[in-house]
């Protein structure tokens, strides 16, 4: 694994730089000084800055020294300066988002016994932030390339990267970090190889005629680890002696105690943290590893952290509050297709469909479901979306849940011979129904008294009667609800026109109130 970090790369590009020399600027006594009667220049705006000998810095950093060996020397010395003197607003914001991590780190890194001061590291890879991004597509606090990632079981998908997720990232890292060490034997040629890989360092090794340490292999390291672990030795004391070089952070952020919630629906994280009274964007600052501002359909048992002191109005208003914060995916008409333009007019046009006559029609209604839209419903109903709109007045593509649909469906053709059938036949047909019906086994012409000319017309007439009136008979449209994670009687009630949670326990006979996911229910 070879990557180039936020910071390497940055320091990469401004260079090492020499150390620069001891230097005071005083703070001026007078509030303000006048410049060409136009620029004023604040006292609070000069800064001291002191810049300490090599003896001391060297003193000091044997005294922070404890299992990984912080050596001094020139490149050590000019990454100090540029954390102390040239980049101070870099060191500032990391002073900032120290007490959010440093305590979280220290937890695991005691968990899986190892040397306290590998916190410092996560500073190196991402400046502490949980969604920093490399050129080299390394991701997180720890940096993972995606491949090693999935090597300790991160998981990464369409909505879900775990790499961004702090505590699941500083396991890995820790496990990672170990077992590097169990290869090399040495801290600094671990940090090492977590830049590089353990391939780079070991042919750095080879090189060098077998040097087993950082130094010793440095000429052979790839350009941007050769600055790695000076970088990490100048960190750990830019951080632990920031007060010393008048280095203060502006405004600590600081760690909220959470709690997890279990969430097998969509859920618009926005909208959960405005049912709860928080800021905005908070809930999705706790949970950087998802990708989306949205938990998507088909997850189930997400764990989601949310402040703790907003659990108990949350475990009042559950219901209420999940159901206001369901994400809907917005809707997305079906993209037009256009059709090559023809020569000649075509003698017979096959898409074209015919117009249904309301005077010859059955008319019948259709609820629209979620996700439903017109091409959706048409194919389903066997009619054309043209026919759609002009039956309900709709200009354009977009159609609300529950909103009702008026359809003219076209009687059987048996229905409509019945309708259409001469008033001769008509009289036929009556008298034929009114005339007696034999008991005994008698059958065919002259049964009955039965004129043998008619008897036919009367046995077809009424089969065709009696077929006409089975096909002719409509049956009225149910809306039927599919049940989803987290559904209950009384929200899906309030879906259907506020439908009585009685009826919907008649109408599909449940014996009680316990649905399952997957379950189709009759609301209407």
């Amino acid at each position: 694994m070879r990557k180039t970090t936020l910071l390497t790369g940055l320091i990469l590009t401004l260079g090492l730089g020499a150390a620069v020399q001891a230097q005071e600027i005083p703070t001026l006594d007078a509030p303000a000084v006048q410049v060409k009667d136009t620029t004023k220049v604040l006292s609070d705006s000069v800064e001291f800055i002191p810049v300490e000998t090599d003896e001391l810095i060297q003193d000091r950093l044997s005294c922070l020294e404890q299992e990984i060996p912080l050596e001094f020397n020139k490149q050590v010395r000019g990454l100090i300066d540029y954390f102390t003197i040239r980049n101070r607003k870099y060191t500032r914001r990391v002073l900032e988002r120290k007490p959010m991590y440093f305590p979280m780190f220290e937890k695991y890194l005691a968990k899986h016994n190892m040397p306290d001061e590998l916190k410092y590291l996560a500073v190196v890879e991402s400046a502490l932030l949980p969604k920093a991004v490399s050129s080299a597509k390394a991701v997180g606090l720890w940096q993972f390339m995606d491949f090693t990632g999935r090597d300790f079981r991160l998981v990464q998908n369409h909505y879900l990267d775990e790499r961004m997720d702090p505590e699941k990232s500083t396991e890995a890292a820790c496990k990672f970090l170990k077992q590097l060490y169990r290869m090399f034997g040495s801290w600094e040629m671990a940090l090492a190889a977590y830049n590089c890989g353990p391939g780079n360092v070991r042919k750095a090794i080879t090189r060098s005629g077998g040097k087993t340490t950082f130094w010793g292999i440095y000429p052979y390291l790839p350009k941007e680890t050769r600055a790695y672990v000076p970088s990490f030795t100048a960190l750990v004391y830019a951080l632990n002696h920031a007060e010393d070089h008048n280095l203060h952070p502006a405004n600590l952020q600081t760690p909220i105690a959470v709690d997890t919630l279990l969430i097998s629906q969509p859920l618009d994280l926005k909208l959960l943290a405005k049912q709860l009274n928080l800021p905005e964007n908070q809930i999705v600052d706790l949970n950087p590893a998802l990708k989306l501002k949205h938990i998507p359909e088909n997850v189930s048992n997400f764990p989601l952290r949310i402040p703790a002191d907003v659990r108990p109005f949350l475990a009042e208003n559950r219901l209420a509050i999940l159901d206001s914060a369901r994400y809907r995916a917005p809707y997305k008409a079906p993209a037009k297709i256009k059709l090559p333009a023809l020569t000649e007019e075509p003698t017979t046009i096959l898409a074209k469909a015919d117009p249904v006559s309301t005077d010859s029609a059955t008319k019948t209604f259709y609820t629209v479901r979620r996700n439903d839209n017109l091409s959706k419903i048409a194919k389903e109903q066997n009619v054309t979306v043209e026919q759609l709109k002009a039956w309900n007045k709709i200009s354009g593509n977009g159609l609300m849940a529950n909103q009702k649909l008026v359809m003219y469906k076209p009687e059987s053709k048996a229905a409509q011979d019945v309708k259409e059938a001469p008033a001769a036949e008509n009289t036929l047909l009556a008298s034929a129904e009114d005339m007696p019906v034999s008991t005994g086994k008698n059958a065919g012409p002259n049964a009955n008294d039965v004129p043998k000319e008619n008897a036919a017309i009367v046995m077809v007439s009424s089969k065709q009667q009696a077929s006409a009136k089975k096909k002719a008979t409509v049956e009225k449209p149910q809306t039927v609800h599919h049940v989803q994670p987290g559904d209950t009687l009384w929200n899906i009630s309030r879906r259907y026109n506020n439908v009585s949670v009685e009826k919907l326990r008649k109408a599909n006979k449940l014996k009680g109130d316990e649905l399952k996911p997957g379950m189709k229910l009759i609301v209407g």
